[in-house]
C-alpha cells in the first residue's frame, strides 16, 4: 500500500494519436498514453512528510520541464501537457500530467515511447549532462529518436528535439530539474524515477526497478549558477570607411557600415604589410570589406566583436587633406 512516505509523479496522454497512414519512413507512430513517477525517499528508503513549499517546487519544475520539451517539438505540434493533480489515494501524493493535445495540429511529430518514457527519459539524461558524463556516440533512428552511448557504459533514447535542448541544457533546463529536485536539499536522499502505462496501479509501478535515480549531489550541481551562455558567428561583405586608425595596434580601428560603426581588428595581413609600406588611408576612402562578426550572449547580454579579414580600396577620397600614414620608423 502506498503510504506519505512515497510521493509519487503520475502523467497520462488522454486518448493515442495516430498520425497520417501516408507516410512511408516510420518517423510517425503512436504517442501512446504514459505515466511518470517520482518518488522520494531517505537512506532508511522511506520518507515521512515533504515540505509543502518543496512539493510545489516540484510540481513547478515538472511544468516547466515539460514545456521545455514541448517547445523543442518532443510531444508534437500541438498543445503541451498539463499538469494536473489527481485526488489522493489510499494516503499517497499523487499527480497526473495529461496530455492535451490539439486537433488543429494534425501533423505531430511521433515516437514510439509512451508519454511519460518522454520526461522520463529526458530527465534522465539531463542528470547524465549535469554529472558530467559524455556522449561518445549518437545514431538517429526513423522514429524522432536519438539513440545515446555514454562514456559511462549507459545507453539511451531520447527524441532528438528533446536531446537538442539537454545538450545546451539552458538555464531554463538547469533550473527546472532542480526543482524537481527540490526535496533532496532537505529531507529526502534520493529521487527515485519510473515511467509505465496510465492503466497500471501505483504499488506495481513503484515495485519495479527505477529507470533513473537522482541524488543529493545532482541537485546541488543543478543549483550551482552557472552562466548562460550561447555564441554565434556571421561572415558578411559591406562597403566601409575608416575612422579613427591605430597603426601601432590593429586591434583598434574603427570600422563604418551599413550595419553600424564598431571597433574591429583587422586581420587582413596583406591590407596591414601596404599601410605599414607607407600606402595613404584618406579621409573619405571607401573599402569593400569582409567582416566576421562573432557574438556571445551571456545571461541574456550579447557581446559583439568584428574582425576585418579583407578589406579592398574601391574609391579614393576627394579630400587628400585628411590622409594617414603610419609614423616613419
Amino acid at each position: 500500500m502506498a503510504t506519505l512516505r512515497e510521493f509519487a509523479l503520475e502523467g497520462s496522454a488522454r486518448g493515442r494519436i495516430k498520425l497520417p497512414e501516408a507516410r512511408t519512413d516510420n518517423s510517425y507512430r503512436f504517442i501512446e498514453d504514459g505515466v511518470v513517477q517520482l518518488r522520494f525517499a531517505d537512506e532508511e528508503g522511506s520518507l515521512h512528510a515533504l515540505n509543502a513549499a518543496e512539493v510545489a517546487q516540484v510540481l513547478q519544475g515538472v511544468v516547466e520541464f515539460t514545456d521545455g520539451l514541448a517547445k523543442r517539438g518532443a510531444f508534437g505540434d500541438g498543445m503541451p501537457p498539463t499538469v494536473l493533480v489527481r485526488p489522493a489515494q489510499q494516503g499517497s501524493f499523487v499527480l497526473e500530467a495529461v496530455l492535451a493535445w490539439s486537433a488543429a495540429h494534425p501533423e505531430v511529430v511521433g515516437m514510439y515511447m509512451g508519454a511519460g518514457g518522454v520526461v522520463v527519459k529526458s530527465i534522465d539524461a539531463g542528470l547524465k549532462k549535469l554529472r558530467g558524463v559524455r556522449v561518445t556516440d549518437m545514431e538517429r533512428s526513423g522514429d524522432g529518436l536519438v539513440k545515446l552511448n555514454w562514456s559511462d557504459g549507459d545507453v539511451s533514447e531520447v527524441p532528438e528535439s528533446a536531446w537538442e535542448q539537454l545538450n545546451t541544457m539552458p538555464r531554463k533546463t538547469r533550473k527546472a530539474l532542480a526543482k524537481i529536485m527540490t526535496p533532496l536539499g532537505d529531507a529526502a536522499d534520493r529521487l527515485e524515477l519510473r515511467e509505465a502505462a496510465v492503466d497500471e496501479d501505483s504499488d506495481a509501478v513503484m515495485s519495479a526497478p527505477a529507470a533513473s535515480i537522482a541524488t543529493r549531489s545532482d541537485y546541488r550541481e543543478a543549483v550551482h549558477e552557472v552562466d548562460d551562455t550561447d555564441q554565434s558567428t556571421e561572415t558578411f561583405s559591406a562597403e566601409a570607411s575608416f575612422g579613427s586608425i591605430d597603426f601601432e595596434n590593429s586591434e583598434k580601428w574603427r570600422v563604418s557600415t551599413i550595419r553600424g560603426t564598431r571597433q574591429a581588428t583587422i586581420e587582413d595581413g596583406d591590407f596591414l604589410q601596404r599601410i605599414d609600406a607607407g600606402e595613404a588611408i584618406h579621409k573619405n576612402d571607401l573599402f569593400e570589406v569582409t567582416i566576421r562578426e562573432e557574438r556571445v550572449t551571456t545571461n541574456g547580454r550579447t557581446k559583439t566583436d568584428w574582425f576585418v579579414v579583407d578589406a579592398r580600396l574601391t574609391r579614393r577620397g576627394d579630400d587628400d587633406a585628411g590622409s594617414s600614414t603610419p609614423a616613419a620608423s
